[in-house]
């Protein structure tokens, strides 16, 4: 890619150049000929063109036309010599319009009876030409920058919306109810089983030590995130005891294969949020592959009071697989069952 963009801007530096080259020429060399062969004058036959009013105003036009249709199908960048053709063509295109309307105005007014094309259209073309060019340049000059602060504002945007976003992950990561629970389940254990306070510890330590290693990353093994997850499922049964039943069924090729960080575990996380767990009544979570899809299924048991809930967290999931692989995660939900399907990526 950056060989493709060196090349391309050294092509439009010699277009250019070659640009300025002719039309150097055409002041220094076609405009005197005019003058001293047919004692034509520059100022008066561009003067005639601005005067008749609808004329300069079509020219006008004409060239913010131009310059919208190269902008719509040729990208700035891209294809130079394509578009440098085109516009060259379109600019001529414009200088002949106007030389022969403003031609058949001078016949039909009396002005000049000569044949039609003789030199003076020509000359009118000529100037046509000039005044052409340095409006279309013009245009095309802003336009240019116009499009260079719309793309640069697009990546601020971006790169604003990406910050937003990945507060918005810290703060569901380090979600304080888990956390407030957790110290909770800790100070329990501390009264009960110390040796067990001790290994939570440990797996509390190492599940917010994997938040932080997979800040930066787009996409992570579902190896490390299955067994992030598992080491979740276990500080969860800490408070859901038997309540929660967690069941992992992933098929031994699928674990090379990647899915967005911290996608597994908000789901499990969303299902015991949204869902009575007891003893009586415990929650069933299975989390199966098939090769293309990681699928995330419980029973639906809700609870009675309404819980707060955003959306965020698989609007966030959605989000994280369209930027990373422009995939769509699935959603299946029936009487008695909620699922989530992530995509499996090589």
């Amino acid at each position: 890619m950056k060989k493709v963009s060196k090349r391309t801007s050294l092509v439009e530096i010699f277009l250019l150049a070659a640009f300025v080259l002719i039309f150097r020429m055409v002041f220094e060399g076609a405009i005197p000929f005019f003058q001293n062969h047919f004692n034509l004058n520059f100022n008066e036959t561009l003067g005639q063109l601005l005067r008749n009013y609808p004329l300069a105003l079509l020219m006008v036009v004409l060239d913010f036309l131009l310059v919208w249709l190269l902008m719509r199908h040729f990208e700035y960048g891209t294809s130079p010599m394509a578009r440098t053709a085109v516009e060259i063509s379109g600019l001529a295109l414009i200088a002949f319009i106007s030389a022969f309307l403003l031609r058949a105005t001078q016949i039909a007014q009396g002005d000049d009876v000569n044949a039609f094309f003789t030199y003076t259209f020509w000359y009118i073309a000529l100037a046509s030409l000039v005044f052409n060019a340095v409006i279309i340049a013009g245009i095309d000059i802003y336009a240019y920058y116009g499009r260079a602060q719309k793309k640069a504002l697009d990546r601020e945007i971006g790169q604003k919306n990406k910050a937003r976003y990945q507060y918005q992950q810290l703060k569901r990561q380090m979600n304080p109810h888990f956390l407030f629970n957790s110290l909770n389940s800790l100070d329990y254990l501390i009264h009960t089983d110390p040796g067990k306070a001790s290994e939570y510890v440990r797996k509390l330590a190492s599940l917010y030590r994997y938040f932080l290693n997979i800040e930066d990353e787009k996409l992570v093994f579902l190896s490390d995130e299955v067994a992030f997850v598992r080491l979740y499922v276990d500080l969860l049964g800490q408070r859901f005891a038997t309540g929660l039943q967690v069941t992992f069924r992933i098929e031994e090729e699928d674990l090379k294969k990647k899915i967005v960080p911290c996608g597994l575990q908000l789901l499990v996380e969303n299902a015991t949020k949204h869902n009575v767990i007891s003893k009586d009544r415990p929650l069933y979570i299975d989390i199966s592959s098939d090769g293309e899809w990681l699928a995330v299924r419980n029973n639906l048991q809700t609870k009675s009071y309404s819980v707060e809930s955003t959306g965020l967290g698989l609007k966030n999931i959605r989000g994280q697989y369209l930027s990373a692989s422009d995939k769509e995660i699935k959603i299946n939900q029936g009487q008695d069952y909620f699922e989530v399907c992530l995509p499996l990526i090589e």
